[in-house]
């Protein structure tokens, strides 16, 4: 096979690597994503019940208030009850008290239920901030694992684009210019295979003269259709390929 035919499909494996590894990069933060969503929708409940909590808690002081300002004002009436001459002031006076009274029930019970309520939400909130926490930590370990993972599919990275910087020396520069024009182009495979007189890039039927003369693998050849470099794989590389498919299926 041509040197440099060699140097092309090494090459384009190497460019292959690359793209994988620059699309896991990418991929990362869409993963972390699936995690920050369940967090999200924990602390938006959170939120939500605690905000509620709050409100209601709120609710129960004033309530608290409003019933200390009622005995307030019956222990103040009671005071004065010596102070009254009349049996109809004195009738008078125990209707007020009883007034004060009858509205301090009625606010005591929604007392009772504004409790009720708060130790039910309380419950809850317990639970909600035990959800919140977990989702926390568990978007946290993700985070690290794909910290990670990042930072070594970085290091990856810089790594072969090092060892293709120091391969593509090895190229003549109007065959790297060709390649690197048609990764533009197709962003895909480049350097195909033609079997049985067809270019795997485009399925264009190749002309016979051309395709006995690829098969000598002694010169670099061009799709006329498409312009991708064309070979032939030798017959031990494709029996072996044969070979290694049969066991698989």
């Amino acid at each position: 096979m041509n040197e440099q035919l060699k140097f092309l499909i090494e090459l384009q494996e190497l460019d292959s690597s690359l793209i994988a590894m620059a699309e896991k990069i990418e991929m990362i933060p869409r993963k972390l994503e699936q995690f920050n969503s369940p967090l999200q929708q924990a602390n938006e409940l959170f939120q939500k019940t605690s905000t509620k909590y709050n409100a209601l808690n709120k609710k129960k002081k004033d309530k608290d208030l409003q019933l200390d300002e009622m005995q307030d004002k019956i222990n103040k009436l009671k005071s004065r009850s010596g102070d009254i001459k009349t049996n109809k002031e004195y009738e008078a006076h125990l209707k007020e008290i009883q007034g004060f009274e009858k509205n301090m029930s009625k606010v005591e019970d929604e007392l009772i239920a504004i409790m009720e309520e708060l130790e039910a939400l309380e419950k809850e909130l317990k639970a909600e901030e035990m959800n919140l926490k977990k989702a926390n930590e568990d978007y946290k370990r993700q985070e690290k694992i794909l910290g990670e993972e990042q930072t070594k599919l970085r290091a990856e990275l810089e790594t072969e684009k090092t060892k293709r910087k120091d391969f593509v020396t090895q190229l003549d520069d109007e065959y790297y210019t060709q390649y690197m024009n048609l990764l533009k182009r197709y962003g895909d495979k480049v350097v195909v295979e033609t079997r049985n007189e067809i270019c795997l890039g485009c399925n264009t039927n190749i002309p016979p003269q051309l395709y006995n003369d690829i098969k000598k693998g002694d010169v670099l050849y061009n799709c006329f259709f498409c312009k991708r470099f064309i070979y032939i794989k030798p017959p031990s590389e494709s029996a072996g390929q044969a070979e290694a498919s049969t066991i698989t299926s």
